[in-house]
């Protein structure tokens, strides 16, 4: 969007936490599917990551899938929410991929490398044409990376870009970006989630009407968009010259069925072949007519405390809120067990490969466990400043019904110490504005990673310079040391370690409350299947893997 919401905190990172309950792009951070198979040689010698296990030998005419929510724009630099990103990344590209599992790919990129700790350098894919007809080239991912830094236009994106110095085109398929410092984490801002291309032309023509239902997008991608309706559905089409494995699916049309048992009605008549972002105790009520499938989006819902305003500055306050939160009961009775209790905001599969599962783990198991026990609780209440008990309030967006329950969990646990929890569900819009406002000093955080990196939460959340997005106003020096070094380290095991030590420090200090990293559902029709479902499987041109069921 042009403008914020409320406070200094990006509506891109406060749209990712909600996802109205679709963990996928979770862009952002940052998003781009593994880079398909070419259909033919690109001319660079260059071939894809392969997206799909089989090939598009059975024809799909046409597919219909429910969306939870509605979108405002096809732009996501003027909303950059799940949905937003869900669309665009079938029609737009980006220099690099993600692929299911979170592994960084090529992309309109055939190849990168970093000849320094600051320079960036990106061989680009020959032969690929905008679905306008017109060729790609490198002056169009400048143009679109020019866009995005221009503070006139007032990108949602524009932050990711702070520490470019440049971005040059240094030969006919060849684009140089450098940084004013070392960035570990700056090749996941060149994948769908910072950077979306269309070309230069387009970006000029159109300024300021971009993702309307008059301009829509203009792209590289497997489909182009040709109609949307604000509120109601989005068109697409095969886009046949594009360098990638043919999709199965001719046509596509994204419908938005906000109502859980719309969504469920229209399946059962046919009106839709499927629905994305379901709920986990929604999904169950699709599973006698559908193929449904839980993935691990390496999303995390957590408390976040305000730890700059009484009483959630006081460690004790915090430390009993945690012990009356029965986070395992909410995760069997709540999510019907399709998530995992947290131990912090990263998730342990987001260490990727930064750090082998072994050290991540004996890592995670020296944060200090809070495990439900309300004697403790009121232990820790009686020593605290808040001694006699408090009033809080804690808000949930409307399109996270499972926040609410957990919140009406916690409050009738908190009573019981104490402490009144009065719990409201407000507009996922009211929700937004409130984020980094200020105005409540006890939220939700609600986050789905686009990277399989744990600076991606760790960084924006935990260190005081990140004024923008740490909406607990917390500071330790020892934790901002420590991600500030991990920013600029060249070394991965020091990257690594710098970011454990980061996540073990405020794992102590409690300024969240990691409550559940959950996991993302999907239904098709018996008739249909979606390959390859990782964690990150709907982050890029996802439609490229619905197949035909054998």
């Amino acid at each position: 969007m042009t403008s914020e919401p409320g406070g200094n905190l990006s509506r891109r990172r406060l749209l990712r936490l909600t996802g109205a309950g679709l963990g996928v792009l979770a862009a952002s951070g940052v998003l781009a599917a593994c880079a398909p198979p070419p259909a033919k040689e690109s001319g660079d010698g260059a071939t894809g990551s392969g997206a799909g296990a089989r090939g598009a030998d059975v024809p799909i005419d046409s597919l219909t899938l429910a969306l939870p929510s509605s979108l405002s724009t096809l732009d996501v630099g003027r909303e950059s929410g799940v949905l937003n990103y869900l669309v665009a990344v079938l029609a737009q590209e980006s220099l690099l991929s993600v692929d299911p599992s979170g592994k960084l790919g090529p992309g309109l990129a055939s190849s990168w490398k970093q000849p320094d700790a600051r320079t960036y350098v990106y061989t680009l894919r020959r032969g690929v044409t905008f679905t306008d007809g017109t060729p790609f080239t490198a002056d169009d991912v400048v143009a679109s990376i020019d866009a995005i830094r221009d503070p006139k236009n007032g990108s949602a994106l524009g932050y990711a870009y702070a520490g470019v110095e440049s971005v040059k085109s240094t030969g006919d398929h060849e684009v140089t970006i450098r940084l004013k410092a070392p960035d570990a984490m700056f090749a996941w801002t060149t994948t769908a989630g910072g950077l979306l291309v269309s070309s230069r032309a387009f970006l000029t023509r159109n300024k300021g009407r971009i993702g309307t239902a008059k301009t829509l997008l203009l792209g590289t991608g497997p489909y182009r968009i040709t109609e949307f309706a604000a509120d109601d559905h989005v068109l697409l089409e095969r886009n046949d010259a594009w360098w990638g494995e043919k999709p199965a699916v001719r046509k596509l049309k994204l419908s938005f069925v906000p109502d859980a048992g719309t969504r469920l009605v229209a399946m059962k008549s046919g009106a839709v072949d499927g629905a994305l972002g379901l709920a986990s105790d929604e999904a169950r009520g699709w599973e006698s007519d559908a193929r449904v499938t839980y993935t691990g989006d390496r999303s995390v819902v957590s408390l976040a405390f305000d730890t700059a305003k009484a009483p959630f500055d006081d460690l004790h306050v915090r430390r009993a809120i945690a012990h009356a939160a029965d986070r395992e009961g909410m995760v069997k009775g709540i999510l019907h067990g399709k998530a995992e209790v947290a131990d912090a905001l990263p998730s342990r599969e987001m260490w990727g490969d930064l750090m082998p599962a072994s050290e991540v783990s004996s890592g995670y198991d020296a944060i200090p466990a809070l495990s439900f026990d309300l004697d403790a609780a009121r232990a820790e209440l009686d020593k605290s400043s808040a001694k006699d008990g408090f009033t809080a309030e804690l808000h949930y967006p409307n399109s996270g019904p499972q926040l609410g329950k957990a919140a009406l969990a916690l409050a009738a646990s908190l009573k019981e110490i104490g402490i009144t929890l009065n719990v409201k569900e407000i507009t996922l819009e009211q929700w937004v504005a409130e984020l980094g406002s200020g105005k409540q000093p006890l939220q939700f955080l609600w986050y789905f990673p686009v990277t399989g990196d744990p600076a991606e939460l760790a960084d924006p959340y935990l260190n005081a310079a990140a004024t923008a997005t740490d909406i607990a106003h917390y500071d330790n020096s020892t934790v901002n040391t420590a991600l500030d070094t991990a920013k600029s380290a060249t070394d991965k095991d020091v990257r690594a370690r710098e970011l454990m030590k980061a996540v073990q420090t405020a794992g102590a200090d409690l300024p969240y409350l990691p409550l559940w990293w959950a996991r993302t559902a999907s239904a098709f029709s018996k008739e249909f299947v979606l390959l390859d479902q990782g964690p990150f499987a709907f982050i890029g041109p996802w439609a490229t893997r619905i197949r035909k069921s054998a």
